[in-house]
């Protein structure tokens, strides 16, 4: 497997399609997430994902992108249903941290992540820092990971 790393300017539609399409189903047909899923932040990340064998539906993705600090962070982590519990999460986080190591000379990966999967990333050698927050009425875990 493996993973692509696109601008949205790189893309084809047909992979936005699908990758909106898992993004969708995760943060508002799952999680009833109201605020805009897709926002400004799409235009420049750079876009990871893995795409089935018909190019017809993500199996995973996230974006990285620097924010105004030029720090780097992860965001829109997402796992089709029906490929959770076969560490392609996993897989994708090791790619996206070899990709910012060698490609972008990075030290340091952070996110906001969903309090329910502060181990998952803890078993990827992230560490919480700070109180959880609110984001989406979720709560948050801001995670850091040294590159």
């Amino acid at each position: 497997m493996k993973f692509e790393f696109k601008t949205i300017d790189q893309m084809t539609g047909r992979e936005m399609y699908c990758i909106e399409r898992l993004r969708l189903e995760t943060f508002v047909t799952e999680q009833k997430i109201t605020l805009p899923e897709l926002d400004e932040q799409d235009l420049t990340a750079i876009h990871v994902y893995l795409l089935n064998e018909d190019k017809t539906n993500a199996l995973a993705t996230c974006r990285i992108f620097q924010n105004e600090t030029r720090k780097w962070m992860l965001g829109r982590v997402a796992v089709a249903k029906s490929m959770r519990g076969q560490g392609l999460g996993k897989q994708m986080l090791e790619a996206v941290h070899e990709f910012l190591r060698t490609e972008k000379k990075a030290v340091m990966l952070s996110c906001h992540a969903q309090q329910y999967v502060q181990r998952f990333y803890e078993s990827l050698g992230y560490k919480a820092k700070g109180d959880t927050f609110q984001e989406a009425n979720i709560d948050h875990i801001m995670m850091t990971k040294r590159l």
